[in-house]
Parts: structure tokens; C-alpha cells; sequence
């Protein structure tokens, strides 16, 4: 009896263990890309400066995995020429859920990259922080 109830409870921790482990790597599975339309002349295509003068970054995530994501959630984060940090944002997809295969639009908006700091901005990276599993 006594062994019965170690062995389930190896496997319930087992399993728990596991199930963050499947959702961290979902993150791979989430493909970013940023538009490759100029939005707005001469700057770099995907990036354009709103009314209030923050930089935004525009693109879609791809759900390359073979299950339902919920809401994703991208990171962002603009260097100037020497690499100096300039800002960072994060966005999520409106979708609440993201079906495999299917992409939607992100626009990440830069609060802190106004004014002359938008003509500084030579580098940027977008990465994938959050793409949990969809619960039925």
C-alpha cells in the first residue's frame, strides 16, 4: 500500500514539474516578425512615431506550434548607435487566444523614445515572454 501511494506521488510531482516546463517552451514556438512595409519615411520598416511622438514597433507573432496559445506577450527594447539601452515596452496580442498556425498583430510603444531620442534608435530586439497554453 505504502508503495503504491509513493509511486503516485512521484508521478503527481513529476507532472507538475513538467507541465511549466511545456508552457516555457511554447516561447519557441511563437515566431516574431516585424512588418516589412515602411510605415513611416526613413525609419527602419515596421517602426513609426504616433501622434503623442513615442516610437512604435509594429509586427505579428506566429503560432508555429501544433496547440492553442492564450494571449502572447512580446518584449521589446530600442539601443542607440553605440548600444546604449534607449527604452523598452512590452504588448500582447488582442486575440485572447492564438490557434496553431495562426499570427496576430503586436505594436510595441516605446514611452520613454520621444522626440530626438526616435532618431537615435539603430537597433532593436523583440522577443516572445509569455505564450501560455489554452486551457479548454
Amino acid at each position: 500500500m505504502n508503495t503504491r501511494i509513493v509511486s503516485l506521488t512521484v508521478a503527481v510531482v513529476a507532472l507538475g514539474l513538467a507541465i511549466p516546463a511545456l508552457a516555457a517552451d511554447m516561447r519557441d514556438r511563437v515566431k516574431v516578425e516585424v512588418e516589412g512595409v515602411g510605415l513611416h519615411p526613413g525609419m527602419e520598416p515596421g517602426m513609426y512615431v504616433c501622434a503623442a511622438g513615442h516610437l512604435h514597433i509594429r509586427g505579428t507573432v506566429h503560432n508555429t506550434s501544433l496547440v492553442t496559445l492564450g494571449r502572447i506577450k512580446v518584449a521589446g527594447k530600442a539601443f542607440g548607435a553605440e548600444g546604449r539601452l534607449l527604452g523598452e515596452a512590452t504588448a500582447s496580442t488582442k486575440q485572447v487566444s492564438l490557434a496553431a498556425g495562426d499570427k496576430a498583430q503586436i505594436d510595441l510603444e516605446f514611452l520613454t523614445v520621444s522626440g530626438p531620442l526616435v532618431q537615435q534608435v539603430k537597433k532593436h530586439e523583440i522577443k516572445v515572454i509569455e505564450a501560455p497554453t489554452k486551457r479548454p
